[in-house]
């Protein structure tokens, strides 16, 4: 028998438009991995705010932070790790000092999880952000005056919010750093949008290429909805986008199925594998 992995983005995919899962979703996916359905997720979120999945009892590795990180479910610890070399994630921070737009910084520890720094708040989405992350588990935020790279640091993420017009020449000055990964999408949840820069060597394809290797997978099978999931639909066997997507996205599909708020990943999986 064929071993198919399933692997799902989660905003604006498998979550709704309150970025909450469904009781409808959460019942259909929890009811076929514990009939042996390989699932698990490749998002850009990190491990405190993907706790929203505990209820589907996942049990293999999960993807975070677009491929700079994946976490095992099941003993509770990362199990790998993608940061950027010292001289990039300088030349990053010096770009961002440049049009005056430091971004929060993610830091990883082995021992700590991530450590989160930043200069300041520049926008109510950032402070959203913050107060719904601050005080949770597998991430600490700390605000310092001058944030910089060193050697002992171990930087493995940027991510800021903000209009797509003070992104974007920014995004663009960023892809200039031959070892830097820079990924401008819209929020799910505003009006704004995000951009986010990490190792070249660290994407949401190699995370999946990477679980399909560890799980010794036939084959893979990805849904997404937002630019940032191009690579990971490209590099899959079977490529799925929710019938709500961005419109670009649509061309990178090899299936359309049902809107996110509409249990589309569920139903689809429900309809292949139940």
């Amino acid at each position: 028998m064929m071993k198919v992995l399933y692997v799902s983005d989660l905003d604006g995919t498998l979550l709704d438009k309150n970025a909450k899962l469904s009781e409808r979703s959460a019942e259909i996916i929890s009811g076929l991995i514990k009939k042996g359905m390989l699932f698990s997720v490749a998002t850009a979120r990190s491990q405190s705010s993907v706790s929203i999945l505990n209820k589907l009892d996942i049990s293999i590795p999960c993807i975070q932070l677009n491929g700079v990180l994946m976490y095992d479910f099941r003993n509770k610890k990362y199990i790998g790790c993608t940061p950027m070399e010292t001289e990039t994630a300088d030349r990053i921070i010096n770009i961002l000092k440049s049009f005056n737009r430091m971004s929060f910084v993610y830091k990883f520890d082995e021992d700590c999880g991530i450590n989160v720094e930043f200069e300041k708040l520049q926008n109510e989405v950032e402070k959203n952000f913050f107060n719904a992350r601050k005080d949770q588990d597998y991430k600490s935020f700390k605000q310092v005056k001058n944030i910089t790279a060193n050697e002992n640091d171990k930087i493995i993420y940027f991510t800021m919010v903000d209009e797509y017009e003070r992104l974007m020449p920014i995004y663009e000055e960023i892809r200039r750093v031959p070892k830097a990964k820079p990924t401008l999408y819209s929020d799910n949840y505003s009006n704004l949008y995000f951009l986010e820069v990490f190792s070249a060597d660290a994407t949401k394809a190699t995370g999946v290429m990477k679980l399909k290797d560890m799980l010794n997978a036939d084959k893979v099978v990805t849904f997404g909805d937002n630019l940032n999931d191009i690579d990971m639909l490209r590099v899959s066997d079977v490529g799925i986008v929710v019938g709500d997507c961005v419109e670009e996205v649509k061309k990178y599909a090899d299936i359309i199925i049902g809107k996110s708020y509409e249990d589309g990943v569920a139903e689809y999986l429900l309809s292949e594998y139940g």
